[in-house]
């Protein structure tokens, strides 16, 4: 009787060995922007990107600057966004105003980049609609963000985003 039993778990174990890993859920990022005629620099385009289709980036360079990103195959539309608190501390859910193009103690940073240019002066907000970090590792796994940004003046044509990370 025992050995039976024995075999028995064993065979019902032997597929569970057998069977693949269960894959880690894969994280789902998406990037809109859409930029009014004459708004530097992205001047007149939109695009909406989404993986697994495109590389949406979205992540945090170096200390606190979250930057977002994309990878088409032919790089004609690439747009990149970096955003910073207030002092170069982590952002925060929150709307942050009176920017500038890189943080100060006092002012947010917000660069809008495409073909290798951005601008400045630059105006706009930016707001966090959710932001949340691995609590072992500090990693981002999920982000909600809006931007809108007008080069040179309040005034001038709009360059608007929304980008989405989750887990």
């Amino acid at each position: 009787m025992k050995r039976t039993i024995a075999l028995l778990l064993a065979v019902a174990a032997v597929p569970a060995l057998a069977a693949p890993a269960v894959a880690q859920e894969e994280r789902v990022a998406t990037f809109k922007f859409h930029a009014e005629a004459g708004s530097f620099p992205v001047d007149g385009r939109e695009a909406y990107w989404s993986t697994p289709a495109y590389e949406v980036r979205i992540y945090e360079r170096e200390v606190n600057v979250l930057r977002i990103d994309e990878d088409t195959v032919s790089n004609a539309d690439y747009v990149a966004i970096e955003l910073t608190a207030p002092g170069n501390v982590p952002l925060e859910v929150g709307t942050y105003t009176d920017v500038r193009m890189r943080s100060t103690a006092s002012n947010p940073g917000l660069m809008v980049v495409s073909r290798g240019l951005a601008c400045a002066p630059v105006y706009g907000t930016f707001t966090v609609n959710s932001i949340e970090r691995d609590p072992v590792t500090g990693r981002l796994t999920d982000v909600d963000v809006e931007v809108e940004q007008r080069c040179g003046a309040p005034d001038a044509p709009a360059f608007s985003a929304h980008a989405t990370l989750s887990s």
